[in-house]
């Protein structure tokens, strides 16, 4: 497994660096949000048989029953203090790809991945549109991911060299499958599938 994570990390970085020789003069990347992103993220909620969490009493519900976990809180993972208690919370599946990656990053930089953000139900994410209209919908083929538990944000508060290492390991992870990123301004957003159990082993 590790072998095979490191010739798709070797290729990705080989493609990156011939679309940088190629003069990109674009600020796009293979990371940056775009419809086909929401699409994609979307058909995979499907796949994975994720259902849509409606309003606080439902997530609290999925909190109790076991179903939502805990985000890990860890030298290497840092949760936002602007992040509402009740909203500190995934699938299994996301916070072991969130240990994993974090503990990557900690290995080479000894500092945290911030998560300023986690599941995220529809009711709050119908509030976020009102005053972020970039936000994703509620409803239809390019709804927010946030509602199933599966999706994290982290920070982008960090340099150009940590920003480029993450970038590079989100792109294995999105060449295996196990993710689907897009870079914005201000956080990676990273939708995480069921196929990132396999970290577990």
């Amino acid at each position: 497994m590790k072998t095979y994570l490191l010739y798709a990390f070797l290729l990705l970085l080989c493609l990156n660096a011939e679309a940088k020789g190629k003069h990109y003069k674009s600020s796009n990347t293979l990371l940056t949000p775009n419809h086909g992103s929401l699409l994609l993220q979307n058909q995979k909620i499907d796949q994975n048989g994720l259902g849509r969490i409606g309003d606080e009493r439902r997530l609290s519900r999925l909190v109790e029953d076991g179903t939502l976990v805990a985000l890990p809180n860890t030298d290497a993972v840092k949760i936002a203090p602007s992040l509402p208690s009740n909203r500190r919370y995934v699938l299994p599946v996301t916070r072991v790809f969130l240990l994993a990656l974090a503990q990557q990053y900690y290995a080479e930089f000894h500092l945290p991945l911030q998560v300023d953000s986690a599941v995220r139900p529809r009711d709050v994410q119908d509030k976020l549109r009102h005053h972020n209209k970039s936000a994703a919908p509620v409803y239809g083929p390019t709804a927010s991911s946030h509602e199933t538990g599966a999706t994290i944000d982290l920070s982008r508060h960090m340099n150009k060299k940590q920003t480029q290492w993450l970038e590079q390991q989100l792109l294995v992870y999105t060449y295996l499958g196990y993710a689907v990123v897009e870079e914005e301004r201000h956080c990676f957003h990273i939708f995480v599938s069921t196929e990132a159990a396999c970290l577990m082993n």
